[in-house]
């Protein structure tokens, strides 16, 4: 949880910091968009490129590596110079970030038992919630104090750390047999088709919206700007809550039952929030919203971990990563393109692409019954094989 925290803070926290670096490092106001945008974008080559050789290798050994050289490399780019530096050095991290978020994903799943893995990766999954909640506010907080600097070597010192920790106390995952097979053969699964499809389609729905909410909220709903602070703080603790009970039921055995609410419930609080207003108030709609995308996102990735067999975990959990950056990526920039501004700067066409959320979610939610459905028929055949093998 700690790792994800930092690696997702530390993607998250650039672009907040923008008018900093541009006023002290002399960047160009256009060019912050480069270091996120590079950063996720390097991640998700890196991650497809590493897929092939991720699971030939000891784990801990290549997740404590790789946890050293990315927050070595953010720690680094305190000592930039000039903003061309600080990019490179960025994007270099987020080079490194896409096999490590794989190989901490699949590390997860060899040392978890599957009836505990609801609840436990419900854990690892708050980190994207407490970045939003502690690194972010932590960052600027010291880029205020301070100087830009100081977040990079916070969040840099902190990684470091958690390295040397891992190195001493992460249990060593036990030795799985890993024959030679080849990736075609869970590429070319149905099962594995229909979770990359089904993240892909979450993660282009989710960030046609999630990118200009505050636009949004501020200039088409006149939501007051010293408000947002405590209404994305409300949402993040909503969905730290709301990802600890469903992982609670998906391990007590009601898979289903989390996938139909979480996916039925965010389509209709969408419908009703932003695609036709019916005058709820924001705070509900809002918390409500950011509490199922984060069980079904969390519910999603449960369930998928149990589609590759162990000795592929970390090389599908490198596509599911790709997948999922590429989505998103282009879920905001379709967004961008689409939506025009207003005469009071408010945003038009939200409400079209709200509704395409809503549909996306709902084909999304019977997609992953459809996985429930074909696990649970694929492990009664290999349970039947080994009965009659016996």
């Amino acid at each position: 949880m700690l790792i994800n925290m930092l690696s997702l803070g530390s993607l998250m926290m650039v672009m907040p910091l923008g008018p900093d670096l541009v006023r002290d490092l002399g960047m160009v106001a256009s060019h912050v968009g480069y270091i996120s945008g590079g950063a996720t974008l390097a991640a998700a080559l890196s991650a497809v490129a590493s897929a092939p050789w991720l699971d030939r290798f000891d784990r801990k050994r290549v997740l404590v590596t790789l946890l050293t050289i990315r927050f070595a490399l953010l720690l680094g780019c305190a000592l930039a110079t000039e903003s061309n530096q600080l990019i490179a050095l960025f994007i270099l991290s987020g080079l490194v970030a896409g096999p490590m978020g794989a190989i901490l994903m699949a590390t997860m799943l060899d040392l978890i038992p599957p009836a505990e893995r609801g609840r436990q990766l419900a854990y690892v999954g708050m980190g994207f919630s407490l970045a939003a909640i502690l690194v972010i506010p932590l960052a600027l907080e010291c880029s205020m104090r301070w100087n830009w600097t100081s977040p990079f070597l916070l969040i840099g010192g902190a990684g470091l750390l958690l390295a040397l920790l891992c190195q001493l106390f992460l249990p060593a995952p036990v030795a799985v047999q890993r024959p030679k097979a080849s990736l075609m053969s869970l590429l070319a699964s149905r099962l594995c088709i229909a979770a990359l499809g089904i993240t892909s389609l979450q993660m282009f729905g989710h960030f046609l919206l999630v990118p200009h909410f505050a636009t949004y909220f501020q200039f088409n709903l006149d939501f007051p700007r010293e408000q947002l602070g405590f209404l994305y703080l409300a949402g993040g603790v909503a969905s730290l809550v709301a990802m600890r009970i469903g992982g609670a039921l998906i391990d007590r055995g009601s898979p289903m039952t989390v996938v139909l609410a979480s996916s039925g419930g965010l389509a209709l609080v969408t419908l009703l929030g932003f695609a036709t207003p019916i005058g709820i108030s924001l705070y509900v709609i809002f918390t409500l919203f950011m509490a199922l995308s984060a069980v079904r996102s969390n519910s999603t990735m449960t369930l998928a971990a149990g589609v590759p067999p162990a000795h592929q975990r970390a090389a599908f959990m490198a596509f599911q990563g790709t997948v999922s950056n590429v989505a998103a990526g282009l879920g905001s920039l379709f967004s961008a393109r689409y939506l025009t501004d207003g005469p009071g700067h408010e945003l038009l066409g939200f409400e079209d692409l709200a509704a395409f959320y809503a549909a996306a979610g709902v084909v999304a939610g019977l997609g992953v019954l459809y996985l429930i459905h074909g696990i649970r028929q694929r492990d009664a055949s290999q349970t039947k094989a080994e009965q009659q093998a016996g």
